[in-house]
């Protein structure tokens, strides 16, 4: 089991938007921004998806994924990278889909079709410094 460090349970924790690479059948590389990364349990990462085919489509061919997530103004940067599961009906979801809710209630969301949730296999640091592009997790 990889152990999330602090700074990355903080990344998530603040709300920062979290960068979803894939890889699609051709070979060809996707990025998609998500607005609703975070931390589900000690061994793993989720986002809610409303909108990405391509990331689906991506995930069911090959379910590794690396996540980048930035806080610009403490400087600091992280990567995870792990493999990918999607799930749309459960308690994951349903818990996911709470959560959402409560959100809603601010912002206008679309409904959710599913949840992917990341096993988390390595976090690295990517921030600026003496440390960046070691392995923390």
């Amino acid at each position: 089991m990889t152990v999330i460090p602090d700074t990355l349970r903080d990344l998530l924790a603040g709300g920062h938007n979290v960068w979803v690479a894939t890889v699609g059948p051709d070979g060809a590389p996707n990025v998609s921004i998500k607005g609703s990364g975070a931390l589900l349990d000690d061994e793993h990462l989720y986002f809610a998806d409303m909108f990405s085919r391509k990331t689906r489509e991506n995930i069911q061919h090959d379910p590794r994924v690396a996540i980048g997530i930035h806080d610009p103004e403490r400087k600091v940067a992280m990567q995870v990278k792990g493999t990918a599961e999607l799930i749309d009906h459960g308690e994951v979801f349903e818990k996911v889909d709470q959560r959402l809710k409560e959100l809603s209630a601010k912002v206008q969301l679309p409904p959710m079709k599913y949840v992917v949730r990341i096993t988390v296999e390595s976090v690295w640091d990517m921030g600026p410094g003496p440390h960046a592009g070691e392995r923390v997790g």
